[in-house]
């Protein structure tokens, strides 16, 4: 059991030590680190999304200016989100979450039962605890960043949401917290999400392109913030794809002589 732990152990640091590494390359690069109007102008860019996104100020790791609308709504999306993902882990079989069938007791009881005992390193594989739980911590991480919080306000409001939401909410009605993932989830997800931010900034910075494409440029953007640009483009006052998504509808008959409507969808990039 020691053996296994330092192997995974060393596992981490040497993801940690990638991560870092990551970010320095990004933060080396002589990317334009302002997006505001008169910035934007003089450099041929295009300012995107409301003039009070952090995406529109300076880059710092200290800059403080929650925008607390936006917050809320990307915590509620994460918790709405976060409730579904537990619902689909309660249909896996036990062989994938590791989770043990206890038919004795009520959900309540277990919940209790779990989060007034110590947490265990758990024996989940190395995909779910070192690949989906940094990921989670990441998206958490850019929950707030993206709101206008600095660094380590993300930090622990990705801590919070791991541990508190997460950890020894919901997850403990199956199971007891997990060493690995109360350490590796903020921590990794942390280091992830600043990278994350780095690189959604400088995709901003170059009207929303990745390797000369607007299509990788979003699916990089939706795959590093699913939240906020899901919900950007939901209820946000801009809303960078509204003409690209239409939906019509008109009557029809069937060959059978059935009248109907016929509804249609068009996605444009």
């Amino acid at each position: 059991m020691i053996v296994l732990m330092k192997k995974e152990i060393c596992l981490c640091v040497g993801v940690l030590f990638i991560l870092l590494s990551m970010m320095q390359s990004a933060l080396a690069r002589p990317i334009i680190w302002r997006l505001d109007a008169k910035t934007a102008g003089s450099v041929g860019e295009i300012t995107s999304g409301p003039q009070d996104s952090i995406y529109n100020r300076p880059y710092s790791l200290d800059d403080n200016q929650v925008n607390q609308k936006m917050l809320w709504r990307n915590t509620g999306a994460l918790v709405g989100i976060g409730v579904g993902t537990m619902g689909l882990l309660y249909l896996m079989p036990s062989s994938f979450t590791n989770w043990e069938d206890d038919d004795d007791e009520g959900p309540f009881e277990k919940w209790w039962d779990n989060v007034s005992h110590a947490p265990v390193w758990d024996k989940d594989d190395f995909f779910l605890n070192y690949v989906t739980h940094p990921y989670a911590g990441a998206i958490y991480y850019m929950g707030a960043r993206s709101a206008g919080a600095n660094a380590s306000y993300s930090f622990l409001y990705s801590f919070a949401m791991s541990t508190f939401f997460w950890e020894y909410g919901i997850e403990a009605f199956a199971e007891r917290p997990s060493i690995q993932d109360l350490i590796v989830t903020p921590v990794t997800g942390t280091l992830l999400g600043e990278w994350f931010y780095v690189t959604k900034r400088q995709i901003l910075e170059n009207n929303h392109e990745l390797w000369g494409s607007e299509v990788w440029g979003r699916t990089a953007l939706l795959l590093m913030d699913p939240i906020t640009e899901v919900a950007d483009w939901l209820w946000g006052d801009e809303k960078p794809l509204k003409d690209s998504l239409t939906f019509s509808s008109q009557p029809m008959i069937t060959r059978g002589g059935q009248v109907g409507y016929g509804l249609s969808m068009q996605f444009r990039f």
